[in-house]
């Protein structure tokens, strides 16, 4: 690889990190708190709108068995974060297991261990929002096995919280995006 090569793979590293941690620190900060006013008998651990998910997935669309290296950074930004400024008990090991989830789900709903051109991405968002809940579904089993949790009823109900965080996370990300690629072209930034 040159080093042009390597200046791009960077560029889209940070990207990539930048925009896993905003987005984890906007659900954490702004949405979570908001969401515990109006739905505070949810456990605390329970995004309904979790946007980072949206960011795992479609990366690994873009992106594909590279997605896993892009994803690395901010998981581990953000792991630090739960785990030392709020003391969560979460394991660094999470993070493999989000990221593998995310990136399976996608080459199984779609096939393919490639990335996709964002010419498809009309056609393919119904696909995507699957692979979003593929993914949301493998990352609960892939924590219930990491923490060793049996799969019973408090699993079940914690995946289906978990289940409609992300697919509703990756849903409003990716209508956030539609608009704002709209409004781009309308003024032709």
């Amino acid at each position: 690889m040159n080093c042009s090569a390597w200046k791009a793979e960077g560029q889209i590293t940070f990207i990539v990190t930048i925009a896993y941690c905003s987005l984890f620190l906007f659900t954490f900060a702004v949405l979570m708190p908001l969401q515990d006013v109006f739905f505070y008998w949810l456990p605390m651990n329970v995004s309904l709108l979790f946007l980072p998910h949206g960011v795992r997935i479609l990366t690994a669309y873009f992106y594909g068995w590279k997605s896993m290296l892009y994803l690395l950074p901010g998981h581990v930004i953000t792991w630090a974060y739960l785990r030392f400024a709020l003391e969560s008990e979460q394991n660094v090991y999470s993070s493999l297991v989000s990221i593998s989830a995310s990136f399976l789900a996608v080459c199984l709903v779609f096939r393919s261990w490639s990335s996709h051109s964002d010419s498809q991405l009309r056609s393919h968002w119904k696909l995507i929002v699957g692979a979003g809940a593929l993914a949301s579904f493998g990352n609960g089993i892939g924590h219930a096995f990491l923490y060793g949790h049996l799969i019973d009823t408090a699993f079940i109900s914690l995946t289906v919280g978990y289940l409609i965080g992300d697919v509703s996370g990756l849903f409003f990300l990716m209508l956030t995006l539609i608009v704002m690629n709209r409004q781009a072209r309308l003024w032709r930034i």
